[in-house]
């Protein structure tokens, strides 16, 4: 059994395989280019995720100060309200005794 394929390739069978072989340089090229890019994707997405967990965490510190000097602030105008009361009380008690002349 003679194979028929033992003979030399032809110029047009070469320049065939010449132009394939680029094609595949090329196809070759082009996903290493590719792999790269989605490695350095990769590499992007890991730092935004370190950057969001970052600013979960300042903003789980905002909210904990904001909430303690809304509180504070609060609480200062509550003694603030009950000061200015004090006064006015004071002040009508006064007229009042100063109506009736007993002071």
């Amino acid at each position: 059994m003679a194979d028929k394929n033992t003979q030399p390739p032809s110029s047009g069978t070469s320049a065939r395989l010449e132009n394939v072989q680029g094609q595949v340089n090329e196809v070759k090229v082009i996903l290493t280019d590719n792999i790269n890019k989605v490695l350095e994707r990769g590499e992007r997405l890991d730092e935004l995720q370190g950057k969001a967990e970052d600013m979960v965490a300042s903003a789980d510190s905002f909210q904990r100060t904001s909430t303690r000097v809304a509180r504070k602030y609060w609480w200062k105008n509550i003694k603030l309200m009950i000061l200015i009361g004090v006064i006015v009380l004071v002040i009508l008690i006064l007229i009042i005794l100063a109506a009736t002349k007993v002071i």
